[in-house]
């Protein structure tokens, strides 16, 4: 008499953990993911695969004035300025100039394309000063009662600020204040060429000066283009190299590779500079995220917040990643942080980061160019972050914003093109590869072999999709053998009868229903352990994979 079917039921959840302990993820966290690639939480439970990515407009993908050869190069850097002498927003993206040694900033345009900026009086932006190369371009938006505004700077250039008409160089050689006849800004303690800026306390502050790496400079309250002592302005030593300031909390974090401070204001108003860790530091200046109420940033041991406690003064310091500690050493390892940039999807309470190297002398192709993907969940009224790895995205910079009430996320390209991510079924016409893999099951009972049945996939499908299926057994032993790879489709999402232009005759139209979300198959092979791996190749809509159940039934035991 054959045994009684059996079944174990995997619920999809906690992300990739790489930190491999066999047993250990079997019997606490059968639902984490040995492999997870371009996949993401799903809002809805389990794992989604990822959305594309297509050109921000693709008759004007690169960023050069259309009909002519004016850009080379990758995109240095990009920015979603709201801006309030057009009343509208203003997509902003920087790249080398053709056969020169400047570069230029572009304006995009519906149906138009890119437009280049004319500079005010002659100002140029060399790629190249004092033995330094512009690398990447950071910015800061604000406004301090006049409109909005936003900053520019490159690490070898004077910050430049435009205000949505006039674009001014701010710099130290300036007595003070806006000059009208050079529009140019400054004063003496301004950085002549700073890398790092941000807001806070109503100041805009620098940091990152090659010739002077402690310093942290602000300006003038209310004023960004006055940088006197005399009205305000002044600087900090911070006493380490800056890698990264970021305001959080009524602070203004100040990162070293080894160490971080916090900026506070006394009770006399007056700026102070107080100590949170010398045992720790930042690793990736872009790194540095706000999500979820918190303040992340890259460690050498992984990712950890900059969070408060209930004890004043107090900052608590801990690793968000010990899941996947062992990939992020290997990536800090292996990979040029320099490279790294990073975006955040608030929609989803999400980061991305994403790492391009260079291989031979060359950037590394879409399809090899490498990141991270994490996102906040909530289960039992616990939030804990999930991870994954993402592949196929080729990133020189990124940045976020809502345009009314929609999210766009935006990252340039090694190709000098802008593209626009969630948004399309492929990553610019190529396939989107994702693969998800179960820990290696065995059931609660490691000495019992089990003959798998059938498994049953619970997916929630956002359109038709096809799946391949590979099973294998103990623990990867090449002395057991494997079935072949099985597959997988789903036929979709259903019409649900109650929108406009229903075929009602079509097919998948269901009154208020929803689609079968169990995908069959019939499983051979025997072992003491099993995992299942999925993998797609493909450009169908995105879906999400919510749970396993294994049907088996035992057999004889070690």
């Amino acid at each position: 008499m054959p045994d009684q079917i059996q079944s174990f039921k995997l619920i999809c959840g906690g992300g990739l953990n790489s930190n491999e302990n066999h047993l250990d993820l079997s019997d606490n966290s059968s639902g984490a993911a040995t492999r997870m690639l371009n996949y993401e939480p799903s809002l809805f439970g389990g794992y989604r695969r990822i959305e594309g990515y297509d050109d921000y407009d693709p008759a004007y993908g690169e960023v050069t004035v259309a009909g002519s050869t004016t850009g080379q190069g990758k995109v240095l850097g990009i920015a979603i300025f709201k801006n309030d002498v057009t009343s509208g927003t203003t997509i902003i993206a920087i790249r080398q100039d053709a056969g020169a040694t400047n570069y230029s900033f572009y304006y995009y345009t519906a149906n138009i394309g890119w437009r280049k900026f004319t500079l005010d009086h002659s100002v140029t932006r060399p790629m190249t000063a004092n033995g330094l190369t512009v690398n990447r371009i950071r910015h800061q938006q604000f406004n301090f009662g006049t409109g909005n505004t936003i900053c520019f700077v490159d690490g070898v250039n004077p910050a430049i600020v435009f205000n949505g008409s006039k674009w001014k160089e701010i710099k130290s050689s300036h007595s003070g204040g806006y000059h009208t006849s050079n529009n140019t800004a400054g004063g003496a303690q301004a950085l002549n060429a700073p890398a790092l800026v941000d807001v806070f306390e109503n100041h805009l502050f620098l940091s990152g000066h090659e010739a002077t790496r402690a310093a942290i400079a602000h300006s003038a309250p209310n004023d960004a283009y006055t940088w006197t002592s005399a009205a305000g302005a002044g600087q900090i030593a911070s006493g380490f190299d800056v890698v990264q300031i970021k305001p959080f909390r009524d602070n203004l974090f100040v990162f070293g590779s080894k160490n971080i401070k916090k900026v506070t204001v006394n009770a006399s108003n007056a700026f102070v500079l107080e100590n949170v860790t010398s045992n720790i530091g930042c690793v990736a200046r872009d790194s540095v995220l706000e999500i979820g109420g918190d303040l992340m940033f890259l460690s050498p041991d992984g990712f950890r917040p900059v969070a408060g406690t209930s004890r004043v003064g107090d900052i608590e310091l801990e690793t968000l990643s010990k899941p996947i500690q062992s990939t992020l050493v290997d990536l800090i390892k292996n990979e040029d942080m320099d490279a790294l940039t990073g975006v955040v999807i608030r929609s989803k309470s999400q980061v991305r980061y994403f790492v391009t190297t260079t291989t031979g002398g060359s950037v590394v192709s879409a399809a090899s160019s490498i990141g991270i993907i994490g996102g906040l969940t909530q289960s039992s009224g616990q939030i804990d972050w999930e991870f994954g790895q993402l592949l196929g995205i080729r990133a020189s910079c990124t940045t976020s914003d809502y345009v009314g009430t929609e999210e766009i996320i935006l990252h340039g390209d090694h190709d000098g093109k802008v593209y626009r991510q969630e948004n399309g079924t492929s990553f610019n016409g190529s396939n989107i590869i994702s693969v998800y893999a179960t820990p290696y099951l065995d059931f609660g009972e490691t000495e019992q072999r089990k003959v798998i049945r059938k498994l049953n996939t619970f997916v929630r499908a956002e359109g038709p999709f096809e799946m391949n299926l590979a099973i294998d057994y103990d623990w990867g032993d090449y002395n057991t053998s494997v079935p072949s790879t099985y597959t997988q489709t789903s036929a979709g999402a259903p019409t649900i009868y109650s929108g406009r232009n229903i075929n009602y005759n079509g097919s998948n139209i269901v009154y208020g229903g929803a689609s079968k979300p169990i995908m069959t198959s019939d499983i051979q092979g025997s072992g003491f352990a099993v995992r299942a791996t999925f993998v797609t190749d493909g450009q169908s809509e995105p879906f999400s994979i919510q749970g396993l159940v294994f049907e088996f039934s035992t057999a004889g035991r070690r």
